[in-house]
């Protein structure tokens, strides 16, 4: 008996420092595939609005994004079936129209009437407003005092990028702003939905396009006509990689994976970035530069991400483990 209570004050550190190894590692990778994301979701911006104001019509973007992703995607479905009978007929519906054919309708309409600098800070930036209030309104998670002030410096930070296209854009932009918000509150359902629907990123990519590319195609055919054939050829293509692979399967895998590692809530904070990203990218790439006002919001987005993150929260449990070994 001696030698096992011996051994048991030597196992319990292992044990605990294997833990606090896996968390890490789990978290350096959630984090990963949430900047994966952000560098998908500035280049789906950009790429998207070129397309609605020049040659191509949001139904046209949609049907490229879910022709393609399917036909990539056929395999999974092949395997796993359309959709488990644990999932239930509504959480697959907010999993298709909160990430699948009306949110990308409602959003690249949105970027008909604003510009696609807007789009990160008024649509992909408060969605993880909107993450936090489902998931607090559904009783599955709570917000320490650090996360709320993270929360509350995003939130400042995205009106202070915004406040350019907001109150001194061209006419019409607060349609797009609109759109923005509802496609906002879209992707934060299917944010929360995907998070207890227990399916894996790829399964879950598969079922929101394949059951897109249903909604749409009949109604395409029959009443948007050649939009597609009248379009240069090497836009087609372009768009076809971006919205049928970048966005429709890449940036949904990696946000799944985000979700899965990282939680609702913290996944979707890390997409608060992409209006920094497209800031910063604005400067070469279109010679834009901030002024004062959007750096400092550049600045507040930036340290909301960490905070409303957790990544400066104390991790549950960690005082009580310590005590315990005094």
């Amino acid at each position: 008996m001696t030698p096992r209570l011996n051994a048991l004050p030597v196992r319990l550190p292992a044990a605990d420092a294997a833990r606090s190894r896996g968390e890490k590692r789990n978290l350096y990778l959630g984090i990963g595939a949430g900047l994966v994301v952000v560098a998908c979701w500035a280049t789906w911006a950009v790429a998207t609005r070129f397309a609605v104001t020049t040659h191509l019509r949001p139904l046209d973007v949609a049907l490229l994004r879910y022709l393609i992703s399917s036909a990539f995607l056929a395999p999974v479905l092949w395997r796993h079936g359309l959709a488990p009978r644990s999932l239930g007929l509504g959480r697959t519906l907010l999993l298709v129209g909160g990430a699948g054919l009306p949110f990308v309708l409602v959003s690249s309409s949105g970027l008909r009437f604003a510009p696609a600098s807007d789009v990160g800070a008024v649509m992909i930036a408060t969605m993880p407003v909107f993450v936090a209030v489902f998931s607090a309104a559904i009783g599955r998670e709570r917000f320490d005092a650090m996360r709320v002030i993270g929360f509350i410096a995003v939130a400042a930070g995205v009106l202070g990028i915004a406040a350019h296209g907001l109150f001194a854009g061209a006419s019409g932009a607060w349609r797009g702003h609109l759109l923005f918000l509802a496609g906002a509150a879209m992707f934060a359902t299917y944010t929360v939905t995907f998070r207890r629907s227990g399916l894996s990123p790829w399964h879950a990519a598969a079922i929101i396009n394949f059951y897109s590319l249903l909604m749409l195609a009949p109604a395409y055919l029959l009443f948007a006509g050649p939009g597609l054939l009248a379009a240069p050829p090497h836009e087609v293509i372009a768009q076809a990689v971006m919205q049928g692979i970048v966005a429709a399967i890449v940036s949904l895998f990696f946000f799944g994976e985000a979700v899965r590692r990282l939680g609702a809530s913290r996944a979707a904070v890390l997409g608060a970035l992409t209006p920094v990203v497209v800031a910063l990218l604005g400067m070469p790439l279109l010679g834009e530069f901030p002024n004062r006002l959007t750096w400092a919001a550049i600045i507040a987005v930036s340290v909301g991400v960490v905070l409303a993150s957790g990544g400066l929260s104390r991790p549950a449990g960690a005082p009580r483990r310590q005590q315990a070994r005094r």
